[in-house]
């Protein structure tokens, strides 16, 4: 048996244990759940939603953070969001033990939470007029997301969810490269990960979330002079409705788009004065992607990242995916070969060795050809919208699908001319000869 304690997201009150065995199914977890609240709970078991209480360090959530605080007082945070995204929800039929193994998570103990418990619409007790009104606001946002996505025929894809498969569709693969031996003129140690302890002197990392600004100053600092000399900044972006769709961006020539953000970018300073030409990613050289532990995965988060920085940005800029110890993976878009698009990728283990490349990186400018230390050769960085594969029958698979989901939708709620207009737009477009008058 195992004993998981429980929060349910929304609702004011004290997290909650329930014990089953790990051979149990994520249904079976949630008719535990449903029965140990069945004054809260009103709906069936199957129609609760469930995530993994899971940092991007691997840790389970403390319940010493404010995170976990707020969550028992009814209240979202950023965190909290995160880790409720749609792709994150646990599936009915898989196995507690196949769920706890495959997120690689420690021994559940207590001081944690484990599992978010999301009701849906009609599934709580009684709720004041306002939480009515939100969930009406909320249920009016995601139609119209819904309408937007299949009018638009754009399959959204996070890049925390995004997997080597998507290269492959994007026809775009990536290559790493070795790095030259070279010396650094100053030592940098490696960033110290914080913990808490808690009353059983137990120790508990912190998130990285909790440490942002902590890794954010620790990055400033050993390139300050850099940062002065070439009038930048390191940026944190923060998970919350100001960044979280920083590195959005639609795909040119697919039927993708890319959603969410990255941890640091380094830019223009001017930002500083005037956060709304964020947006506008101004003179950025490097965005900064930090886990704790990278993971296979994290490399398909960090090119997706560069993919839309280098479609929304005017400057060619880099990726670097780092766990500020010992792996600093950096990425840049190099020449296609054998109509592929390239992602190229060099890893340095030396903390004095990386931010010497990246002093380097925000000397050069915005030049598409950069000298690097780790290389003996310049490397040369083309904008990767200039070799996106065209979208051929992934385009015609979107349309196909936009026009059932006209469909579908008029079926329900009758014709819908703005909406029809908008998928015969897109066929429209997708005709090489029409796609001048479109």
């Amino acid at each position: 048996m195992v004993k998981l304690f429980c929060a349910i997201v929304g609702v004011a009150g004290s997290a909650f244990s329930v014990r089953v065995d790990e051979s149990d199914s994520v249904y079976d977890l949630k008719k535990v759940i449903k029965g140990e609240n069945p004054a809260t709970i009103t709906c069936d078991a199957k129609d609760l939603q469930v995530f993994l209480a899971k940092t991007e360090g691997g840790a389970w959530l403390s319940s010493l953070t404010e995170d976990v605080k707020k969550l028992k007082k009814g209240e979202k945070t950023a965190l909290i969001e995160a880790l409720m995204e749609e792709d994150l929800e646990l599936q009915a039929e898989d196995s507690l033990k196949d769920v706890l193994e495959e997120n690689h998570l420690p021994t559940p103990l207590s001081r944690q939470i484990h599992v978010l418990v999301v009701l849906t619409e009609g599934a709580g007790g009684s709720v004041s007029e306002a939480s009515k009104m939100d969930q009406l606001r909320e249920k009016v946002d995601k139609m119209n997301d819904k309408l937007d996505k299949s009018m638009l025929g754009k399959r959204k894809v996070c890049h925390s969810s995004a997997s080597s498969s998507l290269l492959d569709e994007l026809h775009v693969r990536l290559r790493a490269t070795r790095a030259v031996p070279f010396e650094t003129e100053k030592h940098v140690e490696p960033f110290t990960w914080g913990y808490t302890v808690d009353e059983s002197g137990q120790k508990i990392k912190l998130t990285e979330e909790q440490q942002r600004e902590r890794y954010r100053e620790y990055v400033e600092v050993n390139i300050g002079d850099a940062l002065a000399k070439n009038k930048l900044c390191v940026y944190g972006v923060e998970k919350g409705e100001g960044g979280k769709d920083i590195l959005s961006a639609d795909v040119p020539g697919h039927d993708i788009k890319f959603a969410g953000c990255t941890d640091m970018i380094i830019l223009s300073d001017q930002i500083l004065e005037n956060r709304l030409e964020l947006e506008m990613l101004p003179d950025v050289r490097l965005i900064i992607e930090v886990k704790q532990k990278v993971e296979r995965r994290s490399v398909s988060q960090a090119v997706s990242e560069l993919i839309a920085l280098d479609i929304k940005a005017a400057e060619p800029g880099m990726a670097l995916l780092t766990d500020l110890q010992k792996y600093w993976q950096f990425f840049w878009v190099a020449d296609p070969t054998n109509n592929r698009g390239t992602i190229e990728s060099v890893t340095i283990c030396d903390p004095s060795k990386a931010f010497a490349v990246i002093e380097t990186l925000l000397a050069s400018g915005a030049d598409a050809v950069v000298s690097l230390p780790c290389f003996q050769e310049p490397i040369k960085r083309p904008k990767i919208d200039e070799f996106l594969a065209s979208i051929g029958e992934g385009e015609s698979g979107g349309i196909r699908e936009s026009i059932e989901r006209y469909y579908d939708i008029a079926s329900m709620l009758g014709p819908d001319w703005d909406m029809a207009r908008a998928v015969a737009e897109q066929i429209t477009r997708s005709i090489p000869t029409l796609s001048y008058f479109s």
